[in-house]
């Protein structure tokens, strides 16, 4: 018997497709890139097969959210540890997806 699906995630998840650079514990840039999607919890996004970090590995991830006022539009950088929660390997040729988990989930209230 099918178990029906439950979403088991704490934060909502937003399509975001923001810059991102992914750095190891001592600092050495991993891979930068583009988000895939964003919440409060963590993130995934795609890297280059040969730099993804296994999971359990901590990193450090920087990325940019796109914040805007009635008079302007700005990037807020946001700088986390993390921890990779998976690697989820594509079938062609190309980049892997990364899904990593923020040490203390964030509040970066994201509006859609």
């Amino acid at each position: 018997m099918a178990r029906p699906n439950v979403e088991r995630r704490q934060h909502q998840r937003y399509a975001l497709e923001c810059p991102l650079r992914l750095t190891d514990a001592g600092g050495g840039v991993l891979a930068t890139g583009r988000g895939i999607n964003v919440s409060d919890g963590g993130m995934l996004f795609p890297v280059p097969p040969d730099a993804a970090p296994r999971p359990g590995a901590e990193v450090h991830l920087s990325f940019s959210l796109p914040r805007s006022t009635p008079n302007t539009f700005l990037l807020e950088e946001i700088d986390c540890p993390a921890v990779v929660v998976r690697e989820e390997p594509s079938d062609a040729p190309g980049p892997v997806r990364v899904a990593v988990r923020f040490e203390r989930p964030l509040d970066l209230a994201i509006e859609v």
